[in-house]
């Protein structure tokens, strides 16, 4: 019996340690999720383009499918917002992509001071102004505060391939700030490049960081999902709020379906239905 009692301690002691990264308390070591890397796109030619149109969608993630981003162990919002404030994610101002804040401006930029009473003496009369002081305290927005986020993508239809690629460009941040305790609507807080080119060798982009993070995944705890595959795949529920047009407008800013939310709901789920038709559409039989 201590023979068997003194083997069985021994073998124990012989099984690795969970590798930093695994969020849960399974009996076996994972690294499909941390060894990971970043499978570039195939190359495409501009000759070989045969249509191409510019998208912007919103991802609500207090959607049921979308849940997943929520997941308290490893949520979006704490992966992007982290990876700004270590420098490893550029903080862009728009969807062009072209100029952007530092870490530091991009905590502070929808900070704001809000005006708190104290007390003198915490046992003394509130209601004797010699003893109330009017002070003020530093809010900032926090990962908490994100609850949406935008994509800018382009469908393409190769016609070597024959086949519909969509490539997501950039990954907006929207929040709704307050600024002097009143709120001012739906903003972008920051645009991050989604996936970087030959000429970004330098820079990191969403993907890099995503290729490592874990997502939950409904069907099979076995099977670990990133979120470079959650975006890949299109796992997440969306809607289309603009599409390339020469006014440079999104959907409700049209006179047609600026005070009429349904109306722009319909035209979100036609240009959505005009997507999935394309393709077929594009064929040569």
């Amino acid at each position: 019996m201590k023979k068997l009692i003194v083997g069985l301690a021994l073998a124990l002691s012989a099984i690795p340690a969970f590798s930093q990264g695994v969020y849960d308390d399974f009996i076996y070591t994972r690294q499909a999720v941390t060894e990971r890397k970043v499978i570039d796109w195939p190359y495409l030619r501009e000759a070989d383009v045969m249509w191409a149109r510019r998208i912007w969608r919103v991802i609500d993630t207090r959607e049921k499918q979308n849940q997943p981003m929520r997941w308290p162990k490893n949520p979006l919002n704490v992966i992007l917002y982290n990876a700004i404030m270590s420098n490893k994610l550029i903080p862009y101002i728009n969807d062009s992509l072209t100029s952007y804040r530092t870490a530091e401006e991009f905590k502070n930029f929808y900070a704001y001071k809000k005006p708190v009473t104290r007390l003198i003496d915490p046992n003394g009369d509130p209601d004797d102004p010699t003893n109330v002081i009017i002070d003020s305290v530093d809010v900032q927005m926090v990962p908490e505060d994100i609850k949406k986020y935008k994509i800018v993508e382009d469908w393409i239809f190769d016609k070597k391939e024959s086949r519909m690629y969509v490539r997501i460009i950039a990954i907006g941040i929207l929040v709704a700030p307050q600024r002097e305790g009143v709120e001012v609507g739906e903003v972008d807080w920051a645009w991050l490049k989604y996936h970087k080119d030959v000429s970004d060798a330098d820079l990191s982009d969403v993907r890099e960081v995503l290729v490592n993070m874990e997502v939950f995944n409904r069907q099979n705890d076995a099977a670990r999902l990133t979120y470079d595959d959650w975006f890949e795949q299109r796992l997440f529920s969306s809607y289309i709020i603009k599409e390339a047009n020469p006014y440079d407008r999104a959907i409700n800013e049209f006179e047609d379906f600026k005070d009429d939310k349904i109306a722009a709901l319909l035209e979100s789920e036609r240009i959505k239905q005009e997507l999935f038709e394309k393709e077929h559409d594009l064929w040569e039989y």
